[in-house]
This record gives structure tokens, C-alpha cells and sequence, in this order.
């Protein structure tokens, strides 16, 4: 099995295409790569990354410690233009996102 390289672009526009109509547009793509790093520092500190992507364990449990992580450090950027309502359809998104790049 190949793994393909994560692409913001590619990454930004599967997020887009992936979220409700309603949020589809409504960030910049700046907006949304604040998020992609955000969700990358939780990843960075090693806090459950095997268990994430693990397909036995409870996915929903690990999205919501991700989309915790997120709110709350992106509550804390003075540039964060994201709405807190909308934040786990976008961390949604890009981990499914990253589930494309595992397949053949």
C-alpha cells in the first residue's frame, strides 16, 4: 500500500467539500490551515495519535479530545476567525482527509 504525501491544498479543499454547505465558504483558507496546525501540535505532543487512527478503538471518544484541543488553543489565537460551533466538522474533515492518504 502506497501512502500519499499530505497536501494543504489537496487538504483544504477535500475539508471544504466535506463540511455542511453552510460552513463550506465561510473561512479563508488561512482560517483553515490555523486549524490543520493546531490539530498537528495536538498530534505533536504524542496525546493518543496511535490510538486516533486505531480502527478498534472508539473513534468518536479521539475526535472529541482533538476538537477539545483545537477549541481551546484556538480560542487563545487572536487571529482564529473560526467559529467554535464549526470546529468538529473541520477537524472531521481533515481526518478524513488523512484517511485518503493511507488508501491504494
Amino acid at each position: 500500500m502506497e501512502t500519499k504525501e499530505f497536501d494543504e491544498n489537496d487538504a483544504i479543499s477535500f475539508i471544504r467539500n466535506y463540511v455542511p454547505s453552510e460552513i463550506k465558504n465561510k473561512y479563508s483558507d488561512d482560517d483553515i490551515l490555523l486549524l490543520i496546525d493546531t490539530m498537528f501540535d495536538y498530534f505533536e505532543k504524542g496525546d493518543d495519535d496511535e490510538i486516533l487512527y486505531d480502527d478498534d478503538v472508539e473513534d468518536e471518544y479521539n475526535i472529541n479530545e482533538v476538537v477539545n484541543y483545537v477549541k481551546k488553543n484556538l480560542r487563545k489565537d487572536p487571529d482564529n476567525q473560526i467559529d467554535v460551533d464549526d470546529i468538529k466538522y473541520l477537524v472531521e474533515g481533515e481526518l478524513e482527509y488523512e484517511n485518503t492518504l493511507d488508501e491504494d
